[in-house]
C-alpha cells in the first residue's frame, strides 16, 4: 500500500488540472499507443470471468483507472461493456453497464464535495458490485445468490487494491524507475487477469490464452529468475481458476521460467529454445496422448515466434524497472549522473556568484591619497559656503584667486589638525587674505570634527567590506570545493566499479550496485548497495577487507543505511583513520561559582581532522560565558562547513567586534589534529601556552597574538607540530596558567607539573592539574580555570585485508588512466 498516498496525490493533481480550461494538445503516437493498450485491457477484463459466474475485473479496472487517470481520461475502461457482451451476451453487457454507471453516480454524488482517499475507492467499488449484482438478480434472492454476490464484491475490492499499485505505470504517471516487488506482482496479476479475457478463444484448436501465457512468461524472464518464476506461477494459477491450465502446467511453466531467467544474459534464441524444450519434455512425462504433446509444442513454438517479434526496446524498458538487472543499474547510474552533472553546474554558478560578490566588495578602486584630497576639498567647500557667501571679498578670493585661497585654507586646516585640540593659528596666507578670520577658524574646526567622525565610520565600513569580501570568497571556495568533489565522482571509471562487483562475486557476495565517490588516498569513499538485510555483517566481514586489499589502505565501514520497511541496504566505505583523539576536560569557576566564563570543545570535523579548543571570555560570569561560547560555536560551525581555519577565526573576530558595543574580547586556543598522519596545527589567539608531553619530555607552544574582538585585523599564526601515538596535549585558559602566587615561577611550574605526571588517562591529568592549582592558592580560586587534555592514540585495524590474485589494484589502474 506504499503507493496509495502517491496515487492519491497524482489523482488530485489530475482532477485539478482537468478542471482548468486549457487547449487540447495534438495527440502523439505515444499517446495513441497508450490509449490502445488501455482499451485492449478494458475489453479483455470485461471478457474475463471465473467459471462464467463472477466477473469482478471490469469494475475494478474502471474504478481504479477513473481515479488514477481522471474521469475524462478513463473512457477506455468503458470497453469492458463490449468485452462483457462478447462473453455473456446482452445480459452480461447490461450488468457491466449498470455497475459502471452506478459507480459513477455514487462517486459523483457521495464524494462530490471533496476528493476521496484512494483507500476508500476499492470499498466503494465492492459495495457497488454487491448492490448491482443483487439488483440484477431481482427481488427474490437465494442463499447461493447472496454468497456469489458477496464473493464478487470481495474480489472487486481486492483487485482494486492490487490494480492501484501498478495503474500509474500504464497511464504514464510513475515517478520512479525502481519498482518494489509488490508493484511487480501487482503488474503480473493485472496481466494474468487480462489473459483470462482470452478464455474460449482459439485458432485451429490452439487456445489463445495458452499462447498469451507462454509469451508473457518468456517476456518476464528478462527480469531474472525471481520475476520470471513468480510471474509464471501467478499467471498460470489465475488461469487455473478458469480451467485454462492445470497444476502440472503451473509446475512446468515455473521450471521453464527458471531456465529462461538463468539464460537472460544470452540471446533470445537460447531462452526460447530452453522454454520450448523444457515445456515439451516435461509435458511428455504426463501426457496421455500425442495430441496433447503436439498441442503444447505448437503453443510454445507460436509464443516463441511472438517473443522473437517483440521489440527489443520493450524488453530493455521492462528491465529498467526491475531492481537487480543490469539495465536498471545502468538507468539509475545515468539518472544519478545527470542529476550530479546538473547539481555540479548549479554549484559552480553559485560559486561564481559568491566570487563576483567578493570581488565587487573588494575592488572599489579607492585611493587613500585621493580620498584624503576629497575630504579636504569637502571641508573647504563647506566652509566657503558658510563663511564666504556674503563676504565682500568673495569675488577676489574665489573668482580671481581661487587656487591661492584653497591652498591657504588647506594649510590652515593642517595647522588645526596638528594642534590636536589646542588653539591653532591660521596660516600666514590666510591671515593676509581673510577679513573674517575668527568665524572662518570656528567653521573649519567644526567641519573638521564632522569630517573626522565620518571618516572614522567610513574606515570601519571599508574594513567590514574587506572582511565581507573575504568571507564571501571563503564561501565561494567551499562551494567550489563541493563542485570539484562532485566532478571527481563523475570521473570515476565504470570499469573500476565493475571490477569491485566482480571481486565481490568471487567471494560469493552479490550486490546491486557499486558507486565510487572518491579514490583519493586517505579520502576514499565507496557506496555499495546490497539486496538484503544484514548489510553491516557482510560489509565488515567481506566488503571492507576486500576493498582494503585492492586499494592498498585500510577501509572502514562509515555508514549503513537500512530502510525501515526492508529492502536494499546501502553501505558507505571510507578511508580508515590511523589515529584517534581521546579527550577529557576539567573546569572550575571563580570563587566556586556555577557559571564559568570559559568554553571548550572537542569535535570531529568530518574531514579527517579533530579539533580541540578552549576559549576564555573577558572577565567572569554570564557575560564572559556568552562571548566565549559564541566564539567557540561559530568557529565550530564554520570549520565543519569547510571554511579555512584562519578565515574562520577572522570571521569570529569580526563578529565579536560588531556585536559588542563595549570592549569585549575572548582568547582562543585551538589544536587541529590530522587523524591520518598525526600532524597538529596550533592556532593561538591571545591564549596561554599549550603543552605536548611525550614520555618525560614536555614541549611548550606559545603565540604572541592579541585576543579576538579587540583589533579589526588580526594575524592568525599557525604552529605545526608532528605528534606521535601516546602524545598528550594540554590546552588551558589563562586562569590555570596564572594560578600560582607570586612566590612561584609561573613559566616553569606548569611544565614541571605536567612532566611529573605518570598517568596517561586524560581525565586524571585534567583533574590533577586543576587540583594542583587550587592547592597552590590554599583553596582560593581567583579566576575561571579550564584545562582540556587530549591523548593521541593508534586506531586499531578492525580486520585484515583480503587480496585476490586475480583482482588488480584499483590505484594502479587509476594511475595508468591518468598517465594515458
Amino acid at each position: 500500500m506504499a503507493q496509495l498516498s502517491l496515487m492519491h496525490n497524482s489523482a488530485k493533481e489530475n482532477r485539478t488540472s482537468s478542471s482548468k480550461v486549457v487547449p487540447l494538445p495534438r495527440w502523439t503516437w505515444h499517446a495513441w499507443r497508450r490509449v490502445l493498450v488501455l482499451t485492449a485491457i478494458g475489453f479483455l477484463l470485461g471478457r474475463a470471468n471465473i467459471e462464467h459466474v463472477v466477473s469482478p475485473f471490469g469494475l475494478a479496472y474502471f474504478a481504479v483507472l477513473s481515479e488514477v487517470a481522471g474521469r475524462k481520461k478513463a473512457w477506455p475502461a468503458y470497453f469492458a461493456i463490449a468485452g462483457s457482451f462478447t462473453e455473456g451476451g446482452v445480459l452480461g453487457a447490461i450488468t457491466m453497464l449498470v455497475e459502471l454507471v452506478l459507480y459513477r453516480v455514487v462517486r459523483r454524488y457521495v464524494f462530490r464535495k471533496k476528493s476521496p482517499d484512494l483507500h476508500y475507492i476499492p470499498i466503494t467499488a465492492g459495495v457497488v458490485s454487491l448492490v448491482a449484482k443483487l439488483a440484477m438478480i431481482g427481488t427474490v434472492w437465494t442463499g447461493y445468490d447472496v454468497l456469489v454476490a458477496l464473493a464478487e464484491a470481495a474480489l472487486v475490492t481486492i483487485l482494486s487494491l492490487i490494480f492501484i499499485q501498478c495503474m500509474s505505470l500504464f497511464v504514464g504517471q510513475e515517478h520512479t524507475r525502481t519498482l518494489k516487488y509488490e508493484q511487480i506482482i501487482s503488474v503480473v496479476i493485472l496481466v494474468a487477469s487480462v489473459v483470462m479475457g482470452f478464455s474460449g478463444l482459439s485458432v485451429k484448436g490452439v487456445a489463445l490464452s495458452g499462447i498469451a501465457i507462454d509469451w508473457i512468461v518468456l517476456v518476464m524472464t528478462c527480469g531474472g529468475i525471481g520475476v520470471g518464476v513468480a510471474g509464471a506461477i501467478v499467471v498460470s494459477m489465475l488461469s487455473l481458476l478458469n480451467h485454462e491450465a492445470s497444476l502440472s502446467t503451473v509446475a512446468i511453466l515455473g521450471f521453464a521460467a527458471l531456465l529462461g531467467g538463468l539464460l537472460r544474459d544470452t540471446n533470445r534464441f537460447f531462452v526460447s529454445f530452453s522454454f520450448v524444450l523444457s515445456t515439451t519434455v516435461l509435458t511428455a512425462t504426463y501426457a496421455h496422448s500425442i495430441h496433447t504433446l503436439l498441442l503444447t509444442l505448437l503453443t510454445s513454438a507460436i509464443a516463441s515466434v511472438l517473443y522473437f517479434a517483440t521489440p527489443k526496446r520493450l524488453e530493455n524498458e521492462l528491465r529498467t524497472y526491475v531492481p537487480g538487472t543490469r539495465e536498471h543499474t545502468q538507468s539509475e547510474r545515468e539518472r544519478v549522473q545527470r542529476v550530479n552533472a546538473l547539481l555540479t553546474e548549479k554549484i559552480h554558478e553559485v560559486s561564481q556568484v559568491f566570487e563576483e560578490l567578493s570581488n565587487s566588495f573588494q575592488d572599489t578602486g579607492e585611493n587613500e591619497y585621493v580620498a584624503a584630497q576629497q575630504l579636504v576639498t569637502q571641508i573647504v567647500s563647506a566652509t566657503s559656503q558658510s563663511v564666504c557667501t556674503l563676504c565682500p571679498r568673495r569675488a577676489k578670493c574665489w573668482d580671481k584667486e581661487s587656487m591661492q585661497t584653497y591652498h591657504a585654507m588647506a594649510n590652515t586646516l593642517r595647522n588645526i589638525e596638528s594642534a590636536g585640540g589646542r588653539r591653532a593659528n591660521p596660516s600666514k596666507e590666510m591671515k593676509e587674505r581673510c577679513i573674517r578670520i575668527d568665524p572662518l577658524m570656528s567653521t573649519l574646526r567644526y567641519n573638521l570634527d564632522v569630517t573626522n567622525r565620518d571618516a572614522k565610520w567610513m574606515k570601519k565600513l571599508r574594513e567590514q567590506r574587506t572582511l565581507l569580501s573575504a568571507q564571501l570568497s571563503g564561501v565561494a571556495s567551499v562551494v567550489r570545493g563541493m563542485a570539484m568533489e562532485l566532478e571527481e565522482g563523475h570521473k570515476s571509471s565504470l570499469s573500476e566499479e565493475e571490477q569491485i562487483i566482480a571481486a565481490l562475486e568471487q567471494l560469493g557476495l552479490y550486490v546491486d550496485d557499486v558507486h565510487i565517490v572518491s579514490l583519493e588516498p586517505g579520502k576514499v569513499e565507496i557506496e555499495v548497495t546490497q539486496p538484503t538485510e544484514g548489510a553491516y555483517e557482510n560489509s565488515s566481514r567481506m566488503i571492507a577487507p576486500l576493498l582494503s586489499g585492492i586499494l592498498g589502505e585500510h577501509i572502514s565501514v562509515s555508514q549503513v543505511h537500512q530502510q525501515v520497511e526492508g529492502g536494499p541496504c546501502t553501505s558507505v566505505f571510507a578511508s580508515a583513520r590511523l589515529f584517534r583523539v581521546n579527550t577529557a576536560v576539567a573546569t572550575v569557576a571563580r570563587d566556586g561559582r556555577i557559571v564559568s566564563g570559559d568554553t571548550y570543545t572537542s569535535v570531529d570535523l568530518g574531514n579527517g581532522r579533530h579539533a580541540v579548543a578552549v576559549s576564555d571570555g573577558m572577565g567572569n560570569g554570564e557575560r564572559a560565558k556568552r562571548e566565549s561560547k559564541a566564539a567557540i560555536d561559530l568557529l565550530k560551525k564554520l570549520m565543519k562547513a569547510g571554511f579555512d581555519e584562519k578565515l574562520a577565526i577572522r570571521t569570529v573576530n569580526s563578529t565579536l567586534l560588531l556585536r559588542s558595543r563595549d570592549e569585549m574580547f575572548t582568547t582562543l586556543d585551538m589544536a587541529l589534529v590530522d587523524l591520518f598522519n598525526a600532524k597538529a596545527d596550533f592556532l593561538k589567539i591571545g591564549s596561554a601556552p599549550s603543552y605536548v608531553k611525550r614520555g618525560s619530555e614536555v614541549v611548550e607552544i606559545t603565540g604572541d597574538n592579541v585576543p579576538i574582538g579587540i583589533l579589526q585585523d588580526i594575524e592568525v599564526q599557525s604552529i605545526e607540530h608532528q605528534l606521535q601515538a601516546g602524545d598528550i596535549l594540554v590546552l588551558m585558559s589563562d586562569g590555570l596558567y596564572d594560578a600560582p602566587p607570586h612566590s612561584y615561577d609561573r613559566e616553569s611550574w606548569l611544565r614541571s607539573a605536567i612532566a611529573k605526571l605518570e598517568t596517561t588517562d586524560p581525565q586524571e591529568i585534567a583533574d590533577t592539574l586543576i587540583e594542583t592549582a587550587v592547592r597552590m592558592n590554599h583553596g582560593t580560586i581567583r579566576d575561571d580555570m579550564t584545562v582540556v587534555v587530549a591523548v593521541v592514540e593508534h586506531q586499531e585495524q578492525e580486520w585484515a585485508a583480503i587480496k585476490l590474485p586475480s583482482v588488480p589494484s584499483l590505484r594502479k589502474a587509476a594511475k595508468r588512466r591518468r598517465g594515458a
